[in-house]
């Protein structure tokens, strides 16, 4: 949808009553129900991208279907001081290689076949915003499921009142950087846990020293609230399942550094649709194959903060 329409009610109704009406008259030719759902499939991809964070997690790589993704770690050449004509001991090079495993996730649903002749516009827009939303939900929370599993028992804290000292923000800080290679860390959370935190560097910190308000409106909208030493301050949607369960829990803060995981995305959202021939139901289903590991938990470190 243009920008035009989105930010205009009267054509966004004009442009709904158009579908429908077109909907009326074609949705029992197939190409025409095939071009739609390729529609809504593209505004699902397009707008699950937008809200991925695994970004903040690790690097992300966006493969071909028949693809694979490996992990590849350089470790060993050592370098040695010598007298002058003397000999340099022989190190070696190790190289190791883990592939990325890959999962399908997508979803299925159906709906009267007589519901979207006459309200193919509303419908579809409900499918396609659930779609978003449940899949967006379903790989971001697998990252952090992923994360979540990696962890050993070290880099953390769970304790009454966590978050309400700017030291075990800070010492989660120091960890993270000192272990990154890329040193580019996130701090990331829900609302609960990300306004807590606020909370604490603005009070504990006075006049909010060492805090920075972050000022672009593009960022505040994807947000990014401000940084801290530096580092920036996220606060992620309150990812739910289809039973309302949260994927993330409200009392938990990670900070993070983007290379410590990976993710693939193997080809793009793929989608088929179709009329049930012994009933009166369309049915939309869409697919994604995805994999993920995190082979530097390290560079992770996790907040509890149990009164939250």
């Amino acid at each position: 949808m243009s920008s035009y329409h989105a930010h205009n009610p009267a054509a966004v109704a004009d442009a709904a009553r158009k579908l429908n009406e077109e909907a009326a008259a074609r949705f029992s030719d197939p190409q025409w129900r095939a071009e739609k759902a390729a529609d809504m499939t593209s505004t699902i991809y397009e707008d699950f991208q937008y809200e991925n964070f695994l970004p903040m997690l690790g690097a992300i790589e966006y493969l071909g279907t028949g693809d694979r993704s490996f992990v590849k770690e350089v470790k060993g050449l050592e370098v040695f001081w010598v007298a002058r004509g003397g000999y340099i001991e022989q190190s070696t090079v190790n190289t190791s290689v883990v592939e990325i495993p890959r999962d399908t996730v997508g979803f299925h649903v159906s709906e009267l076949e007589e519901k979207m002749e006459t309200g193919f516009a509303e419908a579809s827009s409900t499918m396609v915003g659930l779609g978003t939303e449940r899949l967006g939900a379903a790989v971001n929370s697998r990252g952090k499921a992923l994360l979540d599993a990696s962890r050993d028992g070290t880099n953390s804290i769970s304790a009454s009142g966590a978050l309400g000292t700017v030291d075990n923000i800070n010492a989660a800080l120091r960890t993270v950087k000192d272990q990154s290679k890329s040193r580019n860390v996130t701090i990331i959370g829900r609302a609960t846990a990300v306004e807590t935190l606020m909370d604490t560097l603005l009070g504990s910190l006075g006049n909010g020293s060492g805090f920075l308000p972050e000022s672009n409106e593009e960022m505040v909208r994807q947000g990014k609230l401000g940084s801290y030493r530096g580092t920036p301050i996220v606060e992620i949607p309150n990812f739910e399942d289809g039973s309302g369960t949260s994927y993330w829990p409200s009392d938990e803060l990670y900070v993070i550094a983007d290379d410590a995981a990976k993710f693939a995305f193997f080809g793009g959202l793929k989608s088929r649709e179709y009329l049930e021939q012994d009933n009166w139901y369309w049915h939309y289903l869409a697919k994604q194959e995805f994999g993920g590991l995190v082979n530097h938990p390290e560079r992770a470190y996790l907040i509890t903060d149990t009164d939250l």
